[in-house]
């Protein structure tokens, strides 16, 4: 995105690419619904499948199969998340301090948790 933003709009839009780009690329996942807040220094982002896994469904039936699933898509997550930091700090002009996710395997739910340096200065749509 050229230009800084300011506008709340626009960085929850510019969020939102940046995750469904690299939920797309990296974890090979096809998100329905997209959801983005900003709020302060914390940007939340939740994403609906569009496709369950029957595979992770089945898995997810256990209490032990529902943890491995999770860890799995954490560490999944954390092994190129340098990636998506990257991404977010170019849409919105601002440093990333660190991004935390957690997967829903039933709902077919994930969340990623943004929390920046600095809190943002937003202003209202026009």
């Amino acid at each position: 995105m050229a230009g800084v933003l300011t506008n709340k709009a626009e960085i929850e839009y510019a969020v939102m690419l940046a995750v469904l780009d690299f939920q797309t690329e990296f974890v090979k996942s096809n998100y329905l619904h997209v959801r983005v807040n900003v709020f302060d220094d914390l940007i939340y982002v939740t994403s609906t499948r569009s496709v369950s896994i029957p595979a992770e469904k089945e898995l997810a039936r256990s209490p032990e199969g529902l943890e491995l699933l999770r860890r799995f898509y954490r560490a999944m997550f954390d092994s190129c998340q340098h990636v998506l930091r990257a991404r977010i700090e170019q849409a919105i002009g601002e440093k990333v301090q660190n991004i935390v996710t957690d997967l829903d395997p039933k709902a077919g739910l994930s969340t990623v948790v943004i929390k920046l340096f600095a809190p943002m200065n937003l202003s209202s749509p026009h």
